[in-house]
């Protein structure tokens, strides 16, 4: 019989991504309790992923469900059922369709592509030319500007603005379970005008994998039988749609990480050689140009220190809060980035101090 292998934590702190949070121990047990019992030879006949269907449309108040194993699935698949390669999409230009999916959307749709500069919860879609056959592609929260939410009104103004020029719309929910926990609106508000939305259940929730799209039922069955001919289908589902299932009970447990970040961001404020963003949700974004060091090389001094994150664009860092984190970090955490200012430390003495490097795209 074999043993699975045993491995110790990189970082003190792993803050790349929430999709390392840990499950939860409802979670770990639903997983291991589906499986240890057989699963459905049929494509969505699983029970275990029907049920979790039917929370995610009771959530998000759509009718008609599907599962996927990863919400980058769920996205490509959602605008190919959309109709993307006739259509022209119109995003947000730093938005995560943009920056991490483009080259998967190219590949399978080839969509023409206009985009638009959003900011902390504004649209402005002034610049968008008149198309007669797009689809406006939102994201709540916005991963690129620090996890910041999209209230239900500016949604419904975006989408109003979208239907009136005959466009669908498009919702890239991959957070939205943190938009609704910080904003007090529901998963289904702030989802209401989308055709489409895509939600995630492991970013987080905890649940090992897995995410779904919700709306009309004839797209929704489109986008499934898009990736099912890909060969992208989850089959048998009773194990991935579990964790999804359990994971959804515990949404509100995304407080605690949206309190961590905020101080931890108080915390690391206090530093005069960084700049950091006041997060409304888990993401915190950090720059040190003071030290004259790009976002790649402070990333490289923190890795060293045993703090997990992830270089995002030319001057900053990303740092995600997940349950894996402890309550109480805040001074740990920014004791770590005190260590590092000092010109004796080892890491920076390390670590050149390149020009501005170039931006790389991250999930």
């Amino acid at each position: 019989m074999g043993i699975i292998p045993d491995s110790a934590p990189k970082f003190r702190f792993d803050l790349r991504s929430d999709i390392v949070a840990p499950p939860s121990a409802s979670v770990a047990s639903a997983v291991i309790a589906a499986a240890g019992r057989h699963g459905e030879f049929g494509w969505r006949s699983d029970p275990i992923e029907q049920a979790l269907e039917r929370k995610v449309c009771q959530l998000l108040d759509k009718p008609a469900a599907a599962i996927f194993p990863t919400c980058t699935a769920a996205n490509i698949a959602a605008l190919v059922a959309l109709g993307a390669a006739s259509r022209t999409l119109i995003m947000d230009r730093s938005c995560h369709l943009m920056t991490n999916e483009r080259a998967g959307l190219d590949w399978i749709a080839r969509p023409r592509l206009q985009t638009f500069a959003q900011t902390v919860g504004s649209i402005d879609l002034s610049t968008c030319h008149d198309e007669p056959d797009a689809i406006l592609c939102l994201e709540n929260t916005h991963n690129r500007l620090g996890g910041a939410v999209l209230s239900a009104d500016e949604t419904n103004r975006a989408a109003q603005r979208a239907k009136a020029s005959g466009w669908s719309v498009f919702l890239d929910g991959s957070r939205l379970w943190n938009a609704s926990v910080a904003s007090g609106e529901s998963p289904a508000a702030l989802a209401g005008p989308a055709d489409l939305v895509s939600v995630s259940f492991n970013k987080g929730l905890g649940a090992p994998n897995g995410a779904a799209i919700a709306g009309n039922p004839d797209i929704v069955a489109a986008a499934a039988e898009a990736w099912r001919r890909v060969g992208g289908i989850c089959r048998p589902s009773h194990v991935i749609s579990a964790g999804g299932l359990a994971a959804l009970d515990e949404i509100q447990c995304l407080k605690q990480d949206h309190e961590l970040a905020r101080e931890a961001a108080a915390a690391i404020a206090e530093l005069p050689a960084f700049t950091v963003t006041r997060p409304q949700t888990n993401i915190v974004l950090v720059s040190a140009v003071g030290l004259g060091l790009s976002g790649e090389a402070l990333a490289t001094v923190l890795d060293r220190v045993g703090l997990g994150c992830l270089p995002f664009g030319p001057q900053h860092i990303r740092l995600v809060f997940h349950r894996g984190i402890p309550a109480g970090s805040a001074p740990l955490i920014a004791e770590i980035f005190r260590g590092i200012v000092s010109d004796d430390s080892p890491a920076t003495r390390a670590t050149s101090r390149p020009a501005i490097a170039s931006d790389a795209n991250r999930a």
